[in-house]
């Protein structure tokens, strides 16, 4: 996202100067000004209210994309795109996405034979992801360039086709032919079902239909001129779809065959690590999208109006996450999103942001289907549709990413510049004088100097941030404080590198007590208390960040016992941020154990039992107060009930029950 950033700026610098150079206003006015601006206008409101305004600017940190700055970004990106379109030219924009695409697409299909195998914990011969990180994203992607590909192929197969007059001039020439798109659109749907992706397998295929109806119903005469082509893409797709198999178990058991010696899950997660993971088998991810919908859906029910911020849903779902979450086996990881692209816009910007969302994918719609039956030749038109439709389809499963995103808000750019009409321009304003003009001219320039400065500090404090990251998890936590300690001073207002600061500190304050150090062991754990501080006063309401708090004045009590009454003041805010995670209800149980209140534990590790059956680590806990308080038969009883309910076989129950 840093990088879209830096060339937004670069546009929009070149677009401004344009404006000085020429005397005028550049900014042409579009059918989707209105939508687009209250879009943006509930995406304001929603970070002036959010919980955490800082998450809500600047995005979900590791992400970017989806706070208000990325917003803002796509928005100067479309109007920069249709207020200069007499600049760019088309048919190279059209050949330089083909081609990075296709450069990913094949770098996929590779990923099957095993390419980069080593370099992965996941098992992407499974599920092939490319260069785009999860398999879900690479399958929007394909899914959202497919119906373009199609229609470049039959353009450029048939004589009777609105691009030549549209794209005529360098359209891919060079390049484009009957096999060329024929093979470029068969990689990109053999990558597809590679990465066993149901929402992009599913985005497409409502893409082809709508894109196929639309020239059945638009192109009567001519639909039978482009039956062969059509036939010729889809009877390739079945075929692909029998050897290659899709993400559906139903549709295979009828119309395919494993092609591959090794079929792979439709869905793969990891077991999350840890002694207290003993679930065995994968939940479907179909039901914890369920489980992630319900508690999406009581945080619209809490904040109707506004959400509760822009890429806040990681923080607010925590405070309603429904129980049965606990049951699955991806009960530790942290959603930050629905897993429903309308769904998380309706928590994180209320009814207000869906409403405007919703209301600018209708009047692309209509504005779109509208130009369609107007045109003579409407193929190119048609397929943009059916990729912005695509897109519509896969977030509706998923959520989008920076590409997607891009997409979301290039592809109406690309209908409206692609109808031809006539694009009005504000009116002229003649700037008076020639020193003024070079004045304006030497401000743009400045400003992005000081953008693009800006944006090289955050890659660089990113990129120190990464590499301390990395040092702590080696071992080497003096040369990772190091690195931190860097990242915090080139950039203080960024929370999560104040908590990480705190973790590496706190763990050199045991370090130097074993080296017998007391006083730097007293400068880390003022510098491990100040850190956490300052990422709790920058967002109070990050559960993680309270959860760190609380392990820093845990690892501190070794200073101090009266840390351990801080830390579980720390814990029980964690608690309230949220109140289902029986981790945290299983550690505040610890630090009551560690306190003497041995009731207040134990009711701790009740309350963690009752919300999560199946968690071995409190069972054992709890038999061991029990055991503490002379309550013999009720830590049998425990540990009983932990060999029913968990495992049958574990060896450690079995021996403590034999030692009561």
């Amino acid at each position: 996202m840093i990088l879209v950033y830096l060339l937004t700026a670069l546009i929009v610098a070149a677009w401004l100067v344009r404006m000085v150079v020429e005397h005028r206003f550049i900014i042409k006015r579009t059918p989707f000004d209105l939508p687009l601006a209250l879009f943006t206008g509930s995406q304001v409101l929603a970070t002036i209210f959010s919980i955490d305004p800082h998450v809500s600017f600047f995005g979900y940190y590791s992400r970017f994309h989806g706070g208000l700055l990325s917003t803002i970004t796509y928005i100067l990106l479309f109007y920069s795109f249709v207020s200069n379109y007499e600049l760019i030219n088309m048919g190279q924009l059209l050949r330089y996405t083909f081609s990075g695409a296709g450069i990913v697409a094949i770098y996929g299909i590779l990923e099957k034979f095993g390419i980069d195998a080593q370099m992965w914990v996941q098992d992407v011969r499974a599920r092939v992801f490319s260069t785009l990180g999860q398999p879900n994203w690479l399958a929007a992607y394909l899914a959202v360039l497919l119906p373009i590909s199609i229609q470049q192929f039959i353009s450029f197969s048939s004589d009777r086709s609105e691009s030549r007059s549209f794209l005529k001039k360098g359209l891919l020439q060079r390049i484009s032919s009957f096999p060329v798109f024929w093979l470029l659109t068969i990689i990109f749907y053999i990558c597809i079902l590679l990465t066993k992706s149901r929402s992009g397998f599913l985005g497409f295929w409502v893409a082809n239909a709508l894109l196929t109806t639309i020239l059945l119903v638009k192109l009567k005469t001519q639909f039978k001129k482009l039956i062969p082509f059509f036939l010729i893409l889809n009877c390739s797709f079945l075929i692909l779809n029998f050897f290659i198999r899709t993400p559906f178990s139903q549709y295979n058991t009828v119309a395919s065959i494993n092609l591959f010696t090794k079929q792979a899950p439709v869905e793969e997660a990891a077991i999350p690590a840890g002694s207290s993971v003993i679930d065995v088998g994968i939940t479907d991810s179909a039901e914890i999208r369920k489980i992630v919908w319900e508690g999406a859906g009581k945080i619209i029910q809490a904040y109707p109006l506004f959400g509760t911020g822009p890429e806040t849903f990681a923080y607010a779902y925590y405070r309603y996450r429904p129980v049965a979450h606990n049951l699955t086996s991806e009960w530790e990881f942290l959603y930050n999103r629905a897993h429903n692209e309308f769904l998380n816009i309706a928590a994180t910007s209320g009814l207000v942001g869906l409403t405007s969302y919703l209301f600018f994918i209708a009047i692309v719609c209509f504005w779109s289907a509208r130009a369609i039956l107007r045109k003579n030749n409407p193929l190119f038109l048609a397929a943009l549709l059916a990729s912005f439709i695509g897109i519509a389809v896969t977030n509706f499963f998923g959520f989008s990413v920076v590409v997607i995103g891009l997409f979301f808000f290039m592809l109406p750019a690309w209908m409206f510049v692609g109808c031809n009409e006539k694009m009005t321009v504000s009116a002229s304003n003649k700037i008076a004088t020639s020193i003024f003009q070079k004045v304006l001219l030497l401000t743009i320039v400045i400003t992005l100097g000081s953008v693009i400065t800006l944006f090289a500090r955050w890659w660089l404090t990113d990129s120190l941030y990464a590499y301390s990251y990395s040092l702590k998890r080696q071992g080497e936590a003096a040369l990772a404080y190091e690195y931190i300690e860097k990242a915090t001073a080139a950039r203080p207002d960024e929370p999560v590198y104040h908590d990480e600061r705190a973790t590496i500190a706190s763990s050199l304050v045991t370090l130097n007590l074993e080296k017998s150090d007391a006083t730097a062991a007293a400068r880390f754990a003022k510098d491990a208390l100040t850190e956490s501080e300052l990422a709790l006063m920058i967002s109070p309401q990050n559960v993680n960040f309270w959860k760190t708090r609380t392990r820093v004045l845990y690892e501190l009590s070794v200073l101090d016992q009266s840390f351990l009454e801080e830390a579980l003041a720390a814990i029980e805010i964690a608690r309230q941020l949220a109140p289902t995670d029986p981790k945290i209800i299983y550690n505040a149980g610890v630090i009551y154990g560690e306190l003497g209140k041995n009731e207040e534990a134990i009711n701790s590790f009740t309350h963690a039992i009752e919300i999560k059956p199946d968690y071995r680590d409190v069972y054992i806990a709890l038999a061991i107060f029990y055991e503490k308080s002379g309550q013999i038969d009720k830590a049998r009883e425990t540990l009983e009930l932990a060999l029913s309910r968990v495992s049958p076989d574990d060896q450690e129950i079995k021996e403590r029950i034999e030692k009561l």
